[in-house]
């Protein structure tokens, strides 16, 4: 073999040398960026929302972000990188940097699995996410993801003033218990009762609550919405309280389903104001009249049908 043969197969060994040094360097950047932006996501409901735009931002290999996110990629490549790359990672953090594995809590991928129905002023709290309407200083929507675990507030021999105060209803009051009239309606009771055991039966519903400011017609004069006065503070009261149901069914070959119900916020002694039925509507009335989305972009398998599963 030549000098000139030998410097080229120098030459060529260094050039794939530093081309792979390259690639795995810019794998491993990839894989520490995306790894980092995950934290993220389970932190910041607005990174949540704007994921799938910074997917395209940090990668430089194809790769299913959305499915490693959600858990539900099982391949070899991923086996390897968690075995390989973010066990190096973690020990080399843990080694000069005295950094530990990050935890999250709450994990806000647990709370808004199925999406945001807005995303104007959140507020994340362990239990529940909230979006607060500074128009109106009230919140604009609670949600919460309630398991077979799950305990309320108070039971109903404490004799609240507000049915059973969980975690929207407290939240929702805001402290003025006269203005939510339909907390304290026993058709509220009742849905509460049926959130209960649906969660009790399924382990596993998530439950989104907030207020409805629909305008009344009075014979004779305009369409008005009532206001009362709380702290001195005009503020509108909400005409109508919805709660939407996402319930996760544990059982083999079946899908997540919805219902949602609207119930009036005044107090009502009419027969037909005690049937949970007659308060049923489609998911769609909700969002027209509140403006919000619900179940928008993050998976599709929730039906809306509840014959099969839901109990009378």
């Amino acid at each position: 073999m030549s000098l000139l043969e030998a410097d080229a197969q120098q030459c060529l060994f260094y050039a794939v040398a530093g081309f792979m040094g390259f690639v795995c360097g810019a794998y491993c950047q990839q894989e520490v960026s995306i790894r980092q932006l995950f934290g993220m996501i389970r932190r910041d409901p607005y990174i949540f929302y704007h994921r799938q735009k910074l997917y395209p931002i940090l990668s430089t290999f194809r790769t299913d972000h959305e499915a490693r996110l959600w858990k539900r990629s099982s391949s070899l490549t991923d086996k390897i990188r968690n075995c390989l790359v973010f066990s190096l990672v973690d020990s080399i953090n843990a080694l000069f940097f005295d950094r530990k594995p990050p935890t999250y809590t709450p994990d806000l991928l647990d709370l808004i699995k199925y999406g945001l129905p807005s995303t104007e002023n959140l507020y994340v709290h362990k239990d529940y996410i909230v979006s607060q309407d500074l128009l109106t200083n009230a919140p604009k929507w609670i949600c919460e993801h309630l398991r077979g675990n799950y305990r309320k507030l108070t039971t109903d021999e404490d004799g609240d003033a507000l049915h059973l105060r969980y975690n929207d209803v407290f939240v929702l009051s805001c402290g003025a218990t006269r203005i939510c009239k339909a907390f304290k309606r026993e058709i509220w009771r009742k849905l509460e009762q049926h959130v209960t055991k649906m969660t009790e039966k399924f382990g596993s519903v998530y439950v989104y609550t907030g207020p409805m400011y629909l305008p009344s017609l009075i014979p004779g004069e305009n369409w008005t919405l009532e206001y009362q006065i709380v702290d001195w503070i005009p503020l509108p009261m909400p005409s109508h309280y919805f709660k939407v149901l996402i319930t996760e069914p544990q059982l083999p070959d079946t899908t997540p389903y919805m219902e949602g119900y609207i119930i009036d916020n005044k107090n009502s002694t009419t027969p037909s104001s005690c049937e949970l039925i007659n308060y049923l509507c489609d998911i769609g009335e909700i969002e027209r009249h509140t403006g919000l989305r619900f179940f928008e972009g993050v998976q599709s398998v929730v039906r809306f049908k509840k014959e099969k599963w839901c109990p009378r």
